[in-house]
């Protein structure tokens, strides 16, 4: 950050050096013996990719799965995903026959891939600007050409044989056509500079959207200055030619094509070329050398199209898929819906803290397939994904029934559906805070007036809202018992800390049954069904996570993990029968304060722990008052519709008031 007693001068000179760290020029002499010195300077547009990826850092899950840093802020549920796109480039930066293929990622709309694409370009961007990732090109060439390419073929044997340096490709028109004719064939003398990527400045990124089939090609293959005709045809090549298309831009980086297959037959035909055979090709003028990384998406629609045509066979041959679905953990989808509120204000409105749950909860479930386990309910999938401990079931049983489900989550409510509904809730008149139901409310209503929905399909988004209910319901159980004892954090932050010292000790190499409570943590994990054969993988998994945790200094509490908040939950949380005695209204009057009194303390633990407004800490409250009473929230109409028994915009905070005075 800038001092704040910095000169104007000061700020200047800053500037001046900010803009200009990376500036290098040199011979091809001088060039060419950095190379000699360090081959991997001269790697090509997929291992450098792989690189800027892998030099953001990766860490590894308990299990093993790794965890890419670039895209963990940003991208969330798509571990799957991430490491099948990482495999492409690590294959293709080896130099085999996977750098031919085009990455495709293959979703639903707001599904990620966009995002995906975004921070590969930013993290190639900020490879180049480093040490490690530093481009040279021929100095002014708009294609950013590889300097190597001036040594001769008859010469590059010798260079792998002698130094380990690999070459491919040929010199371009342009520069061919320089080299003839300004530096007489004296490779030595030919300028080179240093380039860094920008998207922004069309060097080394290109970005193509596909969606006007009559578009002028020469956006991607270059334009042709018309008064440089005349002459021979390598004259005309070596000055007529601008090369400014998104397939020169984009050479030695990547080309992002967006909507890939609303493209014309002829930008597929070059493209297929592009991916083949490394060339761009030009009419009546030959080919172009272009080395770089192509990266399309599209929706599952346009590429059926696509594949159903006879003609297409070679290019689909040319196609690396990787579908992106839509997130299928609600713990996931949640984050994703705080990234985006951060990033924008719902007019000052509140929005209660499980709001975003039951969203995600609503979401999830329009995106499973049904299970086609005996017994097994669509809201039991869901809490198996999301990592929860569901009856007898495995961690291999949650692997094969996504085996098992083919295509689940390339259809359902997107996340920007899910956002769209909570800002419709947020800007009605009135409104003091986004209460769940009223959530669930409006995503319904979004698809109920669709009119192209026919009667099954809103019954069907009748039975999310009843899913959705019956979680929210379980939520706000446990929202209020975790509320209910003002020591509940501390407890079971003693209890967490108990459980990962003996665990810990258990795990470490040469301990003893002295060393750890055997006793304590087999009650921890009774309380969630770890069985005595699985308790050793269940300890040498939580004790990673906790390492995981420590060595990215962040904080590991009790609600991280699933089960260990399941089991610690169910250790101190009242029952319900407690707390069905300490909430329902007396009958005596002579009891009437101590209840007031109660409510109004659960509301200030609500409101000064758990994130909660008056409004919403009172709605909650009241509403797990009624469940007690096992009073319906809302019944179903003759008319594929709902009506709800609560009131979805609450208003009151009179015990809110009352819990400031404390």
């Amino acid at each position: 950050m800038a001092d704040a007693s910095m000169s104007i001068k000061d700020i200047l000179a800053a500037s001046e050096h900010e803009a200009s760290p990376y500036e290098w020029k040199g011979a091809f002499s001088d060039y060419l013996a950095m190379v000699v010195d360090n081959p991997s300077i001269a790697k090509l547009a997929h291992a450098r990719v792989r690189d800027a990826i892998l030099a953001k850092g990766v860490d590894y899950s308990p299990s093993g799965e790794p965890i890419y840093r670039l895209f963990e802020n940003d991208v969330f549920g798509m571990e799957d995903v991430l490491a099948r796109i990482v495999e492409y480039f690590e294959a293709a930066g080896k130099g085999t026959e996977t750098r031919k293929r085009i990455l495709l990622l293959l979703g639903p709309p707001a599904s990620g891939k966009s995002t995906i694409v975004a921070l590969i370009k930013k993290a190639l961007e900020e490879y180049t600007q480093t040490d490690e990732g530093a481009v040279y090109a021929l100095a002014g060439c708009p294609m950013q050409e590889d300097p190597l390419h001036l040594i001769p073929h008859s010469l590059r044997t010798v260079l792998r044989e002698e130094y380990g340096i690999e070459i491919e490709g040929e010199l371009n028109p342009r520069n061919r056509y320089l080299l003839r004719t300004k530096y007489n064939g004296k490779i030595a003398d030919v300028p080179v500079e240093r380039v860094v990527f920008s998207e922004q400045e069309a060097v080394g990124i290109g970005y193509y959207v596909a969606t006007n089939p009559n578009a002028d090609a020469s956006l991607l293959l270059g334009s042709i200055d018309s008064g440089r005709l005349e002459g021979s045809r390598t004259e005309v090549a070596g000055q007529a030619f601008r090369m400014d298309g998104e397939f020169n831009v984009a050479n030695r980086g990547l080309i992002e094509l967006v909507e890939m297959f609303k493209a014309d037959r002829r930008v597929l035909t070059t493209l297929l070329g592009l991916a083949q055979e490394q060339v761009i090709k030009m009419e009546k003028f030959g080919s172009i050398y272009a080395d770089e990384v192509i990266i399309g998406h599209s929706n599952e629609g346009d590429f059926t199209t696509f594949a159903m045509d006879e003609h297409s066979e070679a290019l689909k041959d040319r196609i690396t898929a990787v579908q992106v679905p839509y997130n299928l953990r609600v713990s996931e989808d949640v984050k994703i819906y705080e990234r985006t509120l951060a990033k924008r204000q719902e007019g000052g409105v509140c929005i209660a803290p499980l709001a975003l749950r039951v969203a995600g909860t609503y979401a999830v479930l329009s995106r499973l397939q049904q299970p086609n386990r005996q017994g097994m309910t669509l809201l039991d999938k869901m809490r198996l994904y999301d990592g929860r401990k569901v009856g007898s079931y495995t961690r291999q049983d949650v692997a094969q029934m996504k085996l098992d489900s083919v295509g689940e989550g390339m259809s359902g409510i997107s996340p920007r559906y899910v956002m769209n509904r909570l800002a419709a809730v947020a800007s009605a008149p009135g409104v003091k805070c986004v209460s769940p139901l009223a959530v669930i409310d409006s995503l319904w209503r979004g698809i109920s007036e669709n009119v192209s929905l026919d009667q099954s399909s809103r019954m069907a988004s009748i039975s999310l809202i009843t899913d959705t209910v019956s979680e929210y319901n379980d939520l706000a159980m446990s929202e209020v018992k975790r509320a209910f004892h003002d020591s509940f954090d501390d407890s079971a932050s003693t209890h967490l800390n108990g459980y990962l010292r003996n665990v810990r000790a258990y795990c470490s190499e040469g301990a003893s049954a002295d060393d750890y409570d055997e006793r304590e943590m087999q009650t921890m994990e009774r309380a969630v069904g770890i069985r005595e054969r699985d308790k050793g993988a269940f300890r040498e998994e939580i004790d990673k996570l906790a390492s995981l945790y420590s060595s990215r200094e962040r904080r590991f509490t009790y609600t991280t993990e699933p089960r260990l908040r399941a089991a610690i939950e169910a250790r101190l949380f009242p029952s319900e029968r407690e707390l069905t005695a300490a909430l329902t209204r007396p009958r005596l009057a002579r009891r009437r304060a101590e209840w007031t009194h109660r409510r109004v303390l659960i509301v200030k633990r609500l409101m000064d722990k758990y994130g909660y407004c008056g409004v919403c800490a009172e709605d909650i409250l009241e509403y797990v008052t009624e469940l007690l009473q096992h009073r319906a929230m809302f019944t179903k109409t003759k008319s594929a519709g709902v009506t709800w028994q609560w009131n979805l915009y609450p208003e009151s905070d009179a015990l809110a008031t009352r819990a400031e005075g404390f």
